[in-house]
This record gives structure tokens, sequence and C-alpha cells, in this order.
């Protein structure tokens, strides 16, 4: 299901756990759960090659040292993975299955190990058409490097989001198809490359000399309408700029291509800032999503990422490690292919254009500070420029290794295999028995001379609740749950919305509204820019206690402080749907304001009445009503076929003022299904004062039928009672709110 952000805002590998580690108060509420952590024992797989890049097979438990964070670790299991029995066993194991038939009624016999199964998911990301042959050609030679008879491999396409192409299969032929298929993509990052890159760096450079002359008083008139006249023809100075001149394309620099250039570095440079967020992030969250499906298959789990480079969101390191950190804790190795093969282009002009325009950004500051607002910006832009060496990061530090600047790529493929056949696995239990969300570094050495090791380069301390491991920012939450009394540094509201019915319950929405005028700013002295950053957390119990969802979120936004004083009531809203079955739940939530540290807690009792032929939704309060800028999500209840529904989660509201209410009505989907017809009852102080038909709306193409209903009731408690009748069927929704 989807997740959706509503803004509100001004203008812009393990085994066995082997011990629990419980984060508990002694002034427990009496029959309040109390949410319980456990630790895990840790595995690493474990590749090891001699200087001629061969596997070494040979070693001996007593020749391995593990160290954490500095401090050696006791190695409990240590055993040698060989490719070559390995495979011989399955091969045998398959033909024996073949062969000898089973008897009536009898299980076909699995194999003897499961940590002998092997997963390989394989990742077409954002790759150009001319670069599709050679990833094509990528997964080819993978399938033809002896692919094991328990090696099971499934094909993604990345584009926004993963789309299967081809499930989980031994099956090479419908591989090979599946490869084609995702072959005949298209790359939807931008195709300008360091060539514009370059330009625009050096056209920024200019600009900005260019204007701390004419800003000097000693300017004279002369030099002040040549610099004028470079200003508005910068190309004579652009092409004898040393990294234009460096860049490949620069020898097509003609005074027209040139202007053309231009003009696309002007472009380019408005739009790097949301380009780098929106596919890095894009990215991020897709990859964590797909190492959260495998986190609990058994064996070796690889991913396979092809791409012409990755893109890591500027300012988002946290995003980076999460997603290397969860890697290494679920025993996800990833390896990387830069699908561009032997590049001509510097892997360096990205940053190093990044650079070049901080440094004039920063020269003009004095002159012009409206323009140094994108220095700091710029500066982050420069550490994730290189895409080849994010590539690196991402496959060395999980265990795997990049395959970059070359067209020859049967020997990686093949080397890859021989990872996936041969290996060491071993265990320990960490020393450490403090889960405070730092990262735990792991460096593993081998007594052996010349020898190179692959293997993960660490995982956060933090411990799992019920089976599912915990973000470091969770882990906060989780500390202020166990709190009595309950923490309540700053107000928000939580809500669980209900909406779509289910066979078995319903779908409902987790919803926070955190204003900012709760939050701590950042500012930052430079630009003035305020930053504010908030994690929301919320734990789902069933009626034992044990935690069977969990919704959490990081988000940061920017307000310039000259429009700080304009935000007065704006808020944070961030929903998230949750399939609930029937019965009774208590709901955990938390927010924390990560600037000062502190959290407020919530506690929310929800009963979950089992699917009927006739529903209503929760009512919820409009904050504002406006039109969609692209199509109907219709996973999300707020989009209508005409406009978005933006909520708020307030329990009151200022008297003389329109109420407007949104609910869902969910009529009976049998062919006989008679007439709906749905009344509002309106009361104050428990009195009824107003009782009325409504008109229903046209209902939506799954036929559910949104109502927006306005009603001016006097000051008092007030409360509103929607009943649907539909044949014998009713169901009925309230919502109480003080009109003051």
């Amino acid at each position: 299901m989807a997740r959706f952000l509503l803004i509100a805002a001004v203008g812009f590998g393990f085994l066995a756990g082997i011990s629990s580690y419980s984060q508990t108060d002694s002034k427990k509420e009496p029959g309040r759960p109390v949410i319980r952590t456990t630790s895990r024992e840790v595995v690493l797989d474990l590749v090891v090659r001699d200087k001629h890049q061969h596997a070494v097979t040979d070693l001996h438990p007593d020749e391995v040292e593990v160290y954490e964070d500095g401090v050696r670790q006791n190695i409990r299991v240590f055993r040698s993975i060989q490719g070559s029995e390995q495979l011989q066993t399955e091969r045998s194991a398959e033909a024996g299955r073949k062969t000898v038939p089973a008897e009536e009624g009898e299980r076909p016999s699995a194999l003897n190990s499961l940590r002998q199964v092997n997963f390989v998911s394989v990742v077409f990301a954002d790759i150009a058409p001319l670069n599709l042959e050679f990833a094509r050609r990528a997964i080819q030679e993978f399938l033809r490097s002896d692919t094991l008879p328990n090696t099971y491999v499934t094909i993604y396409r990345l584009n926004r989001s993963l789309v299967v192409i081809q499930p989980y299969t031994r099956n090479k032929e419908l591989l090979a198809q599946a490869a084609n298929k995702a072959a005949k993509g298209l790359n939807i990052q931008s195709a300008s490359g360091g060539t514009v890159s370059a330009v625009g760096a050096a056209v920024d450079e200019i600009r900005a000399q260019g204007e701390m002359i004419l800003a000097a008083p000693a300017t004279g008139a002369a030099t002040a309408q040549s610099v004028e006249n470079e200003l508005n023809n910068p190309l004579p100075a652009l092409v004898k700029d040393p990294m234009f001149a460096a860049n490949a394309a620069s020898q097509d620099a003609s005074f027209n291509l040139g202007s053309a250039l231009i003009a696309q570095a002007d472009l380019a440079q408005a739009l790097r800032f949301a380009t780098n967020l929106s596919n890095g992030m894009d990215a991020m969250d897709s990859l964590h999503a797909l190492v959260k499906s495998e986190e609990n298959l058994p064996g070796r789990k690889i991913v396979l990422y092809l791409a012409d480079g990755i893109t890591f969101p500027m300012n988002r390191r946290d995003a980076v490690a999460n997603l290397i950190s969860y890697a290494n804790r679920s025993g996800v190795s990833f390896y990387t292919v830069d699908t561009r093969g032997l590049n001509v282009d510097d892997p360096m002009m990205e940053s190093l254009s990044a650079q070049r325009r901080a440094g004039s950004e920063s020269l003009i500051h004095n002159v012009d500070p409206l323009v140094s607002h994108k220095e700091g910006d710029d500066i982050e832009l420069a550490a994730v420029g290189n895409s080849q060496l994010s590539m690196r990061e991402l496959a060395e530090a999980t265990g795997g290794f990049a395959v970059t600047n070359t067209n020859e790529i049967a020997l990686p493929m093949q080397r890859m295999m021989e990872d996936i056949r041969t290996h060491y696995e071993l265990a320990y239990a960490p020393t450490s028995s403090v889960y405070d969300g730092h990262f735990r570094r792991i460096e593993v050495k081998v007594n052996r001379p010349k020898v190179t090791v692959q293997t993960r380069t660490g995982y956060y301390a933090v411990p799992d609740v019920d089976g599912e491991p915990l973000q470091p920012y969770e882990l906060v939450a989780l500390n202020a749950l166990n709190v009595q009394p309950a923490p309540t540094a700053f107000p928000y509201q939580f809500a669980a919305m209900k909406f779509r019915p289910e066979q078995q319950g319903a779908e409902y929405e987790m919803a926070f509204e955190v204003p900012f005028t709760g939050l701590k700013p950042v500012t930052d002295q430079k630009t003035g820019v305020e930053h504010f950053q908030a994690a929301m957390v919320a734990f789902v119990h069933d009626a034992s206690g044990n935690v069977i969802r969990k919704v959490s979120r990081e988000v940061a936004r920017e307000i310039p402080q000259t429009a700080r004083a304009q935000i007065g009531g704006d808020r944070i809203l961030y929903a998230e749907p949750v399939d609930l079955p029937a019965g009774h739940y208590l709901i955990d939530a938390a927010v924390t304001d990560e600037p000062s540290g502190k959290t407020s807690v919530k506690r929310v009792s929800v009963f979950v009445d089992s699917a009927k032929n006739l529903s209503v939704s929760s009512l919820e309060l409009v904050r504002r009503f406006e039109p969609l800028s692209g199509p109907r999500n219709p996973a999300n209840p707020f989009d209508l076929e005409n406009g978005r529904i933006t909520p708020t989660l307030a329990d009151s509201v200022t008297a003389g003022l329109p109420m407007s209410l949104y609910f869902v009505v969910y009529p009976g989907k049998a062919a006989t299904a008679e007439e709906t017809n749905v009344t509002l009852e309106l009361l104050r102080d428990g009195k009824a004062i107003a009782r009325k038909p409504l008109r229903l709306s046209a209902p939506q193409a799954d036929g559910s039928i949104p109502m927006v209903v306005e009603l001016s009731p006097g000051p008092g408690q007030c409360d509103v009672l929607v009943t649907a009748r539909q044949g014998e069927a009713i169901a009925q929704s309230t919502l109480s709110v003080r009109i003051e």
C-alpha cells in the first residue's frame, strides 16, 4: 500500500536470537502492553581472495578474527561453503527428486541446509537507452555463469518504484526473456551528463567574477562595459575554461551550440536539487523495501543493481546509512554494475562542478547575499555527485563489489556467481549489550598475507521489536513509550482513521498532525533558513499486547526566516495506511523533535469490526480542498476525482466559521443492492438540534461515495452522527468537536 505525506506549510543476516533486552520502567501502568526488544546473533558472509583474485577455500577458524568497534568478538560458528561441493550436492538432490518417484502421500525431501538456498534480485534502474544492451548482456553472462540448481532469481525494473518483471524462478529461459523485456525500458533521469554540468559551473564562476568586478568602487566605465558584454555573452570565455575543455563534448562548442548549452545549463541548475532529492530518495525507499522483503529469506541474498551510476540524495546521509545498515542486518549483499561501461566522462565532473558553483556563490556572497543560499546545497551536492563512488560504497559496505569503467562484463559476472557459490559463514554474539542506536563498525582480519576480505562493514546497534528491526530514530520513541508517566513535551494530534472495509477487517490511516510551533528550529546563520526535523512512530498492539504493525517516518522541512511569522497554525500532516483484522487494538504513538531531543507520547484504543455489507468511514474535519496536481491516487482515500482533501485532526474549531466534514460511504456490492440513504444528525451539549437527509455524491470508480458536508453549529460541544442505510443494513460514524 502506498504511503502519502500531506504538508500544510507556508509557500513551499542473522541467526536465532540469543538474548533479550527489555526497556521498561518500574512504574509500569497496570494492564498496558510494554514493548519488549531482543538482540540477535550476528552472521557474516565472508569472501576471501588471494593476490590473483582467486577465492581462498582453505581458511581455518583460528586464522580469522572479528572486531566490533575495536573489541574482539568470540566466533561461535565458522563454516566453509564450497561452491563445487555445494553444486554437486544440489545437483544430486535435484536429480534424485527427478528420478526417484515419491510414494503416494510422501512429501519430497528438502535439502540438508536452507543456508544453501540463494536468492538473487536483479534490478534494472536508471539506464539510458544506449546502455540497455550492456545491461541485458550483463544478465545473460550472469545466467551463463553456471547458476546453481538451488538459486532463485527475480528481475525488477526501477522507475520511481519497483516493478516485478519476473518473479523468483530457476528457469533460465524465463529469466532471459524477462531481461530482454526489462531492457526495453527508458531512462528517467536527465541525460545532460557532464557537459551541461561543466558548462553550468563555468558560467556560474564567470558570472560571479563579473559581479564582483562590477561591485568594486574602483571599476571604471570602460571596464564595467567590458564585463557587461562578457556576462551577456560568456561563450568566448567558456570555451577557454579548463574544466569545459577537459570534457569530451567541448569539441562541439560552436557558438550556436555553445549558446544552447548555456541555456540548458541554466535550466539544469534550477532543477538539480529537486532532481537529486527526488531520484535519490526514490532509489533509497525502493531498495529499502526490497531489503525488507528479503529479510526473512534463508541463505545467501544478493541484489544485482544495474544503473548508469546511483544517485545518493543530498543532505540525507541518514537515508544512505540506514539502507546499508538494514541490508547488513538482513544479510543482503549488493553488487552494482555501471551500465555506461568504459566511459569517457570524468566520474568526478558532477562533484567538481558542484564545488565550483559553491565557490562562485561564496565569492559573490558579500555583493549579492540572496544568491548564496545555494552555497550549502551545492556543497552537499558535491558530496554525492560521483555516482560511481556511490555504487562502490553501496556494494563494498554490504559485502559485494562494483563493476565500473569496463566493457568486459563476462569475468565480473563469473566472479559474482563465484561469490554466491564459495564463501565462509561465521556467527558471533556481540559482547556489548548496549543498544543505543549507534553504528557498530565490523572489521574482519585474516592472518594470511596478500589476501583481500569482502564482508559487511557494520550495523546500527538497535534491537528488534517483535522480530522486526528498529531504525535508530525509532529507538528514541521506544524509550519514551516505556516511561511512566508518558512524556508530553509538546502538543500534536494522532488519529486512527477508518476507511475502506476489508474482508476480515478494515483499512485505517494512521495520521500524525504536528504543529510547527511545537518544534525547535535549527537556523542556518548564513542563510536565515530554519530547519525542522521530526520523527513519527506508532506501534499497534493486539489484544495480547504483541506489536503487529509499525508506522514510522522522519520528516524534515525548511522555512525561510522571513516566513516564520506567517506559519501560525501550519503543521505537518503525515498519514500511512494499515490493514487491521477484526479485533481490539492499543496504539502507542510518539513524535520526537530531533533538534531538541524531546518526545511526546499518545495512546489510542481502536476496535475493528468484521467486514459488513455497508460501511461508513471515520468523520474527518477538512482543513482545505485543492485541485489535484496530477492523476488521482486510488490508494489515497483523500484523493477525489476533482481534487484533494487535506484533513485536520484538531478537536476544536472557531465559532462563527463554517465547518466542513469529510467521510466516505461504502455501499454493499451485491447485484441486488438496494438504494443507499444517508442521514446527518447534529447534537449540541448532548441535545439533538438538527437532523437532515443528505444528497449523495456521484460514486467513484470503485463504488465508494465521498461526501463533503458544510455545517455552521453554534458554540458548545458538538456531536455529529452520520447514519447510512441500505435495505436492512445500517452503518454509523460519529465525531465530537468543541466549537469555541
